[in-house]
């Protein structure tokens, strides 16, 4: 594969971003477009790529949104060709669970684009606490980080940024941590003094933006921590019902019991299944509680919403509400 030598970054300034894997319904990369479009003018180029392998039918709307908001929409076959990666200073990927593995590929053809720097698909916990490093659920983020270390052995020019937030608020009370909004109950591998960090999907993305503006330094290798708080599974059962007016009956489960429910998804072959038990598991241990200090304090242009306000938006969100059974 041939590389583009990239070109000068000045400053060393991002200047030119692409996202990948930001156009799912869900994507968190999503509200990060939408912070993008607000700091439109600090960007010589913002993009999107569009993966035309895969059924694109549903995202016409939201693709032309972007383009009347001056988002390019890039269009390319997998990541196998650097082609699309062109001209583009950083690359952010919003990959998912079944896309993770695709991240190394992906690093490769933007690097032999010429792009300098990356944003891997992280925007949760942080990887180097407790036992997450060893966990089920995080060997793709652990085989991303060591193919970029790897790379960055002979490009020294190559950075990358973790942006970690310990849990997006919206996402941490769906069936994938046991929660079943319409009968008002959960099963929490944990206990009610068990804690997680929590910020909300747009607070989070502001930050996201925010890193992009900050001018690169220290070799342009970066971890940011930024959340809103970290409260109690009593906590977080009190504000919802004080949210959406129901108590919620709550088991709570042995921690370590979480691995007997991992095992037999293995065996069974349902991998998202195993994905979901390995997270119970890593969120019963309080690995998505991030170590601080946070880098709130950077930024201070960003203030973050409480944990009721932030559950007050999700539950009155037409497309939250889907997510969450509730429709």
């Amino acid at each position: 594969m041939t590389e583009t030598t990239p070109r000068s970054t000045g400053s060393r300034s991002l200047q030119a971003v692409l996202l990948v894997g930001a156009t799912g319904e869900y994507s968190f990369g999503q509200f990060v477009l939408r912070e993008l479009i607000k700091s439109r003018q600090s960007f010589s180029r913002i993009g999107v790529y569009l993966d035309l392998s895969r059924d694109n039918a549903t995202k016409t709307p939201l693709l032309n949104q972007l383009k009347q908001a001056g988002i390019e929409v890039v269009s390319g076959t997998g990541f196998e060709s650097p082609e699309p990666f062109k001209g583009f200073d950083c690359i952010m990927s919003f990959l998912g669970n079944h896309g993770l593995h695709l991240q190394p590929l992906l690093i490769d053809s933007a690097i032999a684009a010429g792009a300098r720097h990356i944003y891997p698909s992280e925007y949760g916990a942080d990887l180097l606490v407790g036992q997450n490093w060893t966990q089920r659920y995080y060997v793709e983020k652990v085989k991303t980080r060591r193919h970029l270390e790897e790379r960055g052995k002979d490009l020294p020019e190559l950075g990358w940024t973790y942006v970690l937030v310990g849990r997006l608020t919206e996402w941490a009370v769906t069936s994938h941590f046991g929660f079943d909004n319409r009968a008002a109950r959960a099963r929490i591998y944990g206990t009610p003094e068990g804690k997680q960090s929590l910020i909300n999907a747009t607070d989070a993305a502001a930050y996201t933006v925010q890193t992009l503006l900050d001018p690169l330094k220290d070799g342009g290798r970066r971890t940011y921590r930024f959340s809103e708080s970290s409260p109690t599974y009593a906590t977080l059962f009190n504000t919802i019902a004080a949210v959406t007016g129901k108590e919620y009956q709550v088991e709570y489960l042995d921690v370590e019991a979480a691995q007997v429910e991992e095992e037999a998804a293995k065996q069974s072959g349902d991998i998202d299944a195993e994905l979901s038990a390995s997270h119970k598991l890593i969120q019963g241990r309080q690995g998505t509680l991030l170590p601080l200090p946070w880098d709130n304090k950077e930024f201070p242009g960003v203030s973050p919403s409480s944990l009721y306000d932030s559950l007050k938006a999700a539950f009155a969100s037409p497309k939250l509400r889907k997510a969450y059974g509730l429709h």
